[in-house]
């Protein structure tokens, strides 16, 4: 077990500094790799608290869908091959979790695209 402050609390604590004390100081020609930087930071959070799971779900999803061979790349390969087109049996389920999955990337990188605000 590790001892506090966690990895989440070092990356909040930096991200608050950084926005509340550094940000400010910066000059206007430096303000846009600032805003990556702390956008950086804010999306290293948000992964580190979700530790896991949206790994695993996705796995579980892909396991689901393709029992012989779970891999991302071969599921690619049969979208492009029509496997799982409209009218296809697994159609449905192959859109939840390519919808999941963009819901899960979206949370991680862009969570004001799912109107739940964030940095």
């Amino acid at each position: 077990m590790r001892d506090a402050p966690e990895a989440a609390d070092l990356i909040a604590t930096a991200l608050e500094v950084y926005r509340a004390e550094l940000m400010p100081e910066l000059p206007e020609a430096a303000r846009y790799r600032g805003l990556m930087v702390a956008n950086a930071l804010a999306i290293a959070l948000r992964q580190v608290e979700a530790g896991e799971a949206p790994l695993r779900a996705e796995v579980e999803r892909l396991a689901a869908l393709r029992p012989e061979d779970p891999d991302q790349a071969r599921f690619a390969a049969d979208i492009r091959a029509g496997r799982y087109d409209p009218g296809t049996p697994d159609h449905a389920a192959a859109a939840a979790h390519l919808a999941a999955l963009a819901r899960e990337k979206a949370a991680e990188s862009a969570p004001r695209a799912l109107g739940r605000g964030g940095t």
